[in-house]
């Protein structure tokens, strides 16, 4: 079986549990810097130079980069663009009000138009402030309220750089695909020398960019738990710029090859956007928590907002694309 035909079949319902899994690893890798300080070292950053969280987020990247190239090749601008701001937008306006809520509730200090400027900068996605003075004060982490969104600037820039390379022709050739990686993959090179938003784009695009490659090469790819366990294996040894995408492609490689898993509802983007400022909560409830029982109950407490944000928020917006689409 092939990339192609398990993305065509039952069993692309797994990703949705990858996706699941992932949202959880980086509510439990950052309940590490929640728990102790910005210093803590989070789970497998000595080993691999990246956190679990990094790791998550870098294969969330190439699980993008393979649906959204699908989506970009089969839909034009106008529809392409409305199905990502229904996807994004809506659950990321709900989770801001509450990430506000918890803020002043928690000790934020500022002025009504203070808040609208950084809700209204956080949801275009212009700059999402992750401070608010005041918040969360006394914790070991403190002013901090939301900080897993600084991910989705950078998930909608690759977006863009998707879409204009489907509708420009690369899409059709095997040779312009090999190329966006391997230009992808010169930038990582130059990692540490790039400035700021360029240094942190550079690994996530390579990840993304290997998502497009897998989905174009997709019939030529099989799928087998050997060939994903080899890919995990393979970023293990690589240094973590480069092993985000690869560790990507194995994981999906592996959850491919399992029998389909059909979940009820999708909770990874609630799970995502609620996880920080629910820890932060905890936290400033028990002072000295340990970062694996913080883990765990930001885990069990995230779940029912992860739950209401899919039912009320996420799934109507979705099924209005459908409608309006």
């Amino acid at each position: 079986m092939t990339l192609g035909d398990a993305l065509k079949s039952d069993r692309s319902q797994n990703l949705n549990l990858l996706r699941l899994v992932l949202a959880a690893a980086v509510i439990v890798s950052h309940a590490w810097p929640l728990a102790l300080g910005p210093s803590a070292s989070e789970p497998l950053e000595e080993l691999t130079g990246r956190s679990l969280g990094g790791w998550a987020v870098g294969v969330f990247f190439f699980i993008s980069g393979m649906l959204i190239t699908a989506s970009a090749a089969h839909k034009s601008a106008a529809p392409f663009w409305a199905a990502r701001i229904r996807r994004i937008v809506p659950g990321l306006g709900a989770a801001l009000f509450v990430t506000l809520g918890l803020a002043v509730a928690f000790g934020a200090s500022g002025a009504l138009t203070d808040y609208a400027i950084w809700f209204v900068r956080a949801l275009t996605l212009v700059s999402i402030e992750h401070r608010i003075p005041g918040a969360f004060a006394d914790n070991p982490y403190p002013l901090v309220v939301n900080g897993p969104l600084w991910s989705l600037f950078y998930e909608v820039v690759a977006y863009a750089i998707c879409a204009a390379f489907v509708w420009a022709g690369g899409a059709k050739s095997g040779g312009a695909a090999l190329a966006l990686v391997a230009a992808s993959a010169i930038l990582c090179v130059a990692h540490d020398a790039l400035p700021g938003r360029v240094q942190t784009f550079a690994p996530l695009f390579l990840a993304f960019a290997l998502g497009m490659a897998a989905y174009l090469f997709r019939h030529r790819i099989a799928v087998s738990l050997p060939m994903g366990a080899g890919g995990l294996l393979t970023a293990v040894v690589l240094p973590w710029t480069f092993g985000l995408g690869i560790a990507g492609l194995g994981l999906v490689l592996v959850l491919l090859s399992a029998p389909a898993l059909r979940l009820r509802q999708d909770l990874s983007y609630g799970l995502y956007i609620y996880g920080w400022p629910v820890a932060q909560v905890v936290v400033a409830l028990a002072p000295g928590i340990a970062p694996l029982s913080l883990a765990l109950w930001s885990l069990l407490l995230t779940a029912p907002l992860a739950f209401a944000s899919w039912h009320l928020v996420e799934r109507p917006a979705l099924h209005f694309r459908r409608v309006a689409v």
